[in-house]
């Protein structure tokens, strides 16, 4: 194997003989190295730290420029014979770090994505308490703060009213949307929990005003949730609103199932007419579809 060559002068390059790295990569005797230096002796081979450490600060074409001369040799013609082996590893690891900063760079512009639309859920959020006349939740910031990752506000689900309120001993912050009503407890220790009852499952809400504080029950089938200290306008507002988003749920799903069961009778009658299905088949049919 040849060995390394000054990029300057094109002199060969030993163990013994003293040499410095261009910031680029390219060799250069010490002899030319100490030509940078008007001070330093003609003849001397050792070259000092600082004066290594600035030519590796500049490119070969710098050096050049700073000597005032130009190379003897095509170099970057034939880098392999005047670059230095550590060249390859500056380069390899130059390379390494491009990527892994490129890498951070997409992670972090992807947090950046969610923390944005987590922070626009949470402004819709904030304003549909606002919208819905929300006063007074001292003590529930955390829970709002989950708010985001629980309601589907993408999905068109809306808070119509909230309240802080107490479920057995737990601190609590009850919340009614247009699709459920949901009680949410933010713990120290076990971070966010939720229990949600569906609109179109609650049969039952009543108010209760005791001397100072009020509450309200949820009755679900043959499960009964009682909330307790509130004060008396969030309960009684809060029942009112459960009792009213439960009869507007029922009363769309009721219309929105009549519109699909005239919808399946018309498709029923259309194969009735085109002879695919017989009499027998269209009421029998005919009655599954009304339940009858």
């Amino acid at each position: 194997m040849s060995k390394k060559r000054c990029f300057i002068c094109n002199d060969a390059l030993g163990m013994l003989k003293a040499s410095c790295i261009t910031k680029d990569g390219y060799l250069i005797c010490s002899k030319d190295a100490n030509r940078l230096d008007p001070k330093r002796p003609a003849n001397t081979y050792r070259v000092p730290i600082k004066l290594s450490n600035f030519i590796s600060s500049h490119t070969a074409s710098e050096i050049e420029s700073l000597l005032g001369i130009s190379s003897t040799v095509p170099y970057k013609e034939n880098p392999s014979l005047y670059k230095s082996k550590l060249s390859k590893v500056t380069e390899k690891l130059s390379s390494i770090a491009d990527s892994a900063g490129k890498k951070a760079d997409t992670l972090q512009a992807a947090f950046d994505e969610i923390n944005k639309d987590e922070q626009e859920k949470l402004d819709v959020i904030k304003q549909q308490l606002k919208d819905a006349d929300v006063e007074n939740l001292f003590g529930t910031k955390k829970e709002i703060k989950a708010l985001p990752d629980i309601i589907d506000v993408t999905g068109g689900e809306k808070i119509l009213y909230a309240a802080n309120a107490f479920i057995e001993t737990n601190s609590i912050l009850a919340v009614c949307t247009n699709k459920r009503v949901i009680f949410l407890d933010h713990g120290l220790i076990y971070g966010s929990k939720s229990t949600d009852i569906p609109l179109d499952m609650i049969n039952g809400v009543s108010y209760s005003k005791g001397l100072m504080l009020g509450s309200i029950a949820v009755t679900n089938g043959a499960i009964t949730t009682q909330i307790e200290n509130m004060q008396p306008y969030p309960a009684k507002k809060m029942a009112e609103t459960i009792k009213q988003a439960a009869a507007d749920f029922k009363q769309t799903s009721a219309q929105s199932n009549s519109s699909n069961d005239l919808s399946q009778l018309r498709e029923l009658k259309q194969l009735l007419d085109d002879g695919i299905i017989n009499k027998e088949e269209f009421d029998a049919k005919k009655k599954q579809i009304l339940g009858i």
